[in-house]
């Protein structure tokens, strides 16, 4: 599903939904943002662990 297509399905539920409903579903679409952004740095951080010289952490232990 492209980004169009999910910001108009976004919007035609948030339609639907009465006040509390809708601040419950967008306090889930922040907690799902924030695990999102979560997990890429989550992913950047092994990306570079792994890119790391196995030398540089072999000299520590001579």
């Amino acid at each position: 599903m492209n980004t169009k297509t999910l910001i108009r399905n976004i919007e035609n539920l948030s339609a639907t939904l009465n006040q509390k409903q809708l601040a419950a579903f967008l306090d889930i679409m922040d907690a799902v943002a924030a695990m999102a952004t979560e997990s890429q740095e989550l992913s950047r951080k092994d990306k570079l662990a792994s890119t790391t010289p196995l030398s540089s952490v072999s000299k520590g232990l001579h």
